[in-house]
This record gives structure tokens, C-alpha cells and sequence, in this order.
């Protein structure tokens, strides 16, 4: 595969093909190369010839956004909230401590919700390279409860046993739903 990559890139002289990922350890090298002079060779146990070339001259950009917009649902600890430009602090397991941004209004609403367990659904950006959040927004608040219930989960898998047993194929029910995002 990596050898395929090389010789595409040489080909199109370009990485705008590529995910966030793979354009950015290209990128590494090109960045090492231009600062310190190197001259980076890939080549391949089929072929005597070079697959790509990565020094000086060479120009390859990263086209790829360096995060994406999207919704997330946080749950954790509320630790703090007010401020003269309101926000919330949260303390969740997964990206540790947080700084939501809110409306007074926001804040105010219903009861205090420091030092409580709670969920919040917010507007944001996560990074491509570290999967840490930014610029988060308060959509909304949400009661959390981390009470493990085995009657209801028992209950939702007895309920949808019924609709799984009717899938005859599932690799094609599975390719059906993943083309249906598309």
C-alpha cells in the first residue's frame, strides 16, 4: 500500500487525494526537508527506481482542513459557570477539562448545575490530529444519569432481537446502511 501511495503522489505531484493523516506525515517530511537539507528517498523492494523524491524543491501542501465542525454530547462534572462573557467549565474523562461558551440565560436557566453530573450537547470543532475540541458552544443541557439499568437495556435488546432476526443477509444489510450516508 505505502508503495502505491509513493508512486501516486510522485504521479500527481500533489497529496489533495489523501486524508488528514497521510498528507500530514508527508507534509512532516517535506517541512524536515526544505529546514534541514535533507534529501528524503522512497523507494520499493520491486522496482530499482525511486517511487518519490522529498527535498527542497519539491512542494507538496496540505489541502486538508485541520479540524472539522460538528455536534458533540459531553458528560462530565460541571465545575464552574458565570464569568463576564459567560461559559461553563466541564471535567470529562475523554478530553479532561473544557471551557463552553453560553448565554447568561443559559446559565440561569432551572436549577444550579455546579459540582453535579450532567451531559451537554454543543456546537464545535475537533481537530483531525489530536481529536481535541475548540470554540465550543452550548446548544443545550441535559440530564445525566450514570445509573447502569440491566432491565432497560434487556428490554431495548428484547425489542430489537425481533426486526434483527428478519436481516437474512447482514453483510448486505451492512453495506446497504454505511451507501445510505452517501
Amino acid at each position: 500500500m505505502f508503495n502505491g501511495l509513493t508512486n501516486e503522489i510522485k504521479n500527481r505531484n500533489n497529496l489533495d487525494f489523501l486524508d488528514y493523516k497521510r498528507q500530514s506525515i508527508i507534509d512532516k517530511f517535506q517541512k524536515k526537508a526544505v529546514k534541514e537539507g535533507y534529501v528524503i528517498e522512497f523507494n520499493n523492494s520491486i522496482s530499482n527506481e525511486l517511487s518519490l523524491i522529498i527535498d527542497y524543491n519539491t512542494d507538496f501542501e496540505m489541502i486538508a482542513p485541520d479540524f472539522y465542525q460538528s455536534e458533540f454530547y459531553l458528560y462530565g462534572e460541571i465545575y464552574q459557570e458565570g464569568g463576564k462573557n459567560p461559559n461553563l467549565h466541564i471535567s470529562t474523562k475523554k478530553y479532561g477539562n473544557l471551557t463552553i461558551s453560553a448565554t447568561k440565560e443559559q446559565i440561569m436557566d432551572g436549577e444550579k448545575k455546579t459540582y453535579k453530573p450532567y451531559g451537554i450537547k454543543v456546537l464545535g470543532k475537533k481537530s483531525f490530529e489530536d481529536d481535541s475540541l475548540t470554540d465550543l458552544e452550548l446548544i443545550e443541557f441535559i440530564q445525566y444519569k450514570p445509573v447502569f439499568n440491566k432491565s432497560l437495556l434487556d428490554k431495548v435488546i428484547e425489542k430489537a432481537s425481533t426486526n434483527l432476526s428478519k436481516i437474512t443477509n447482514v453483510d448486505t444489510w451492512l453495506d446497504d446502511i454505511k451507501a445510505e450516508g452517501l
